[in-house]
């Protein structure tokens, strides 16, 4: 099966050539204005010495002064350059009017009752000396504002590159402060298992292993499956099932949800993490809890709420840190496309988190 290859230039490649229709657009412009439509192959020559001169200008100015002497402060030094570069250039002018293809050029393009020299002699400052300094300035001025846009530009591109790789930064080291408490709790059970020789002890190895490979593997991917999300929040509801005896009222609802939509890791855990720890769910008479989890237009609705019990509970110390995290992690993730709810009434614990995944 053959392969078609497409031929895309990079990014160099790509502003070389926007350059050079510029300057040919620029160069029709021009050869339009002198020939009003008529001789055009005799105006070529003016148009290439014009563009050549005109082109030397602008990327000696925005390749060479403006970066190693504007952009190191030294402004008399780029005043000077530059008062030389319109001298030069207008002299350069004035040296090849001599030339046999620019005379020319001259004689076909101006009218056959006007003279250029009427006196005889070509004056070194006269009006075209003037003329073409001020076109070589107005060139200076469109190459210093193309070299400042390109300079903010590469600033804006800098910044946001900066931008991103603290956000980065910031997202491991609140994964790094999840995980170990993950594998902390599930530790302590497959430890209960053991201790009592439960025939489970297997199993819950087997589940255990596929959360290792979670959090180390597909958890370090920028987005996952709502699929691998929820395999990871079933095994930790095991492994939280195995240490309360007699039947929890444990309600969970995971069955309207579009499997296949990407979503960052880790976001619900920290909540069913919470109230398993809060709710004394091991009370089978007074606690609860009752989660769900929906999708609906590529929006994902979280629910879970857990009874509070009258005295307080909670089973180690780490319980604020999750919480926290899962805070931060949205604003950083979801800013402006997420809507969450924390709210405690009459003894119940309530979360609601709304996030749009476009």
């Amino acid at each position: 099966m053959s392969k078609t290859i497409k031929w895309l230039p990079n990014r160099k490649t790509r502003v070389i050539l926007l350059h050079a229709l510029v300057w040919l657009a620029y160069g029709v412009v021009l050869m339009n204005w002198l020939t009003f439509g008529y001789f055009y192959l005799a105006a070529i020559p003016l148009i290439l010495r014009t563009l050549f001169i005109q082109a030397a200008i602008f990327y000696l100015n925005t390749e060479l002064l403006l970066p190693r002497l504007m952009e190191r402060n030294h402004f008399i030094a780029y005043i000077i350059s530059v008062i030389a570069l319109v001298v030069g250039a207008s002299v350069l002018y004035e040296i090849t009017n001599d030339l046999s293809v620019i005379r020319n050029a001259f004689m076909v393009l101006r009218p056959p009752h006007k003279p250029r020299f009427p006196h005889g002699h070509r004056p070194i400052l006269g009006p075209w000396f003037v003329i073409n300094m001020f076109s070589s300035l107005a060139i200076l001025f469109v190459s210093t504002t193309y070299w400042a846009i390109v300079q903010a530009r590469k600033r804006l591109q800098w910044e946001f590159s900066m931008k991103n790789e603290n956000l980065q930064t910031e997202l491991k080291f609140l994964k790094s402060q999840i995980n170990p408490h993950f594998l902390f709790n599930a530790l302590n059970n497959i430890y209960s298992l053991s201790y009592t020789r439960s025939e489970k002890t297997p199993e819950m190895i087997m589940k255990l292993s596929n959360m290792l490979r979670y959090m180390l593997y597909e958890n370090n991917e920028r987005k996952v499956s709502l699929q691998e999300e929820i395999n990871y929040i079933r095994h930790y509801i095991d492994f939280q099932l195995l240490k309360i005896e007699g039947q929890p009222k444990l309600e969970i609802d995971m069955d309207e949800v579009d499997y296949s939509l990407q979503i960052e890791p880790m976001l619900f855990i920290p909540f069913i993490e919470n109230a398993f720890k809060h709710s004394n769910v091991e009370d089978t008479r007074k606690g609860w809890i009752r989660m769900q989890l929906r999708t609906a237009n590529k929006t994902v609705y979280f629910h879970i709420s857990n009874s509070i019990p009258d005295r307080a509970y909670t089973k180690d110390e780490a319980g604020g840190i999750g919480l926290q995290n899962i805070r931060k992690r949205l604003e950083l993730l979801y800013p402006n496309k997420h809507q969450l709810h924390i709210d405690t009434h009459d003894g119940v614990f309530t979360v609601d988190l709304q996030i749009d995944t476009q």
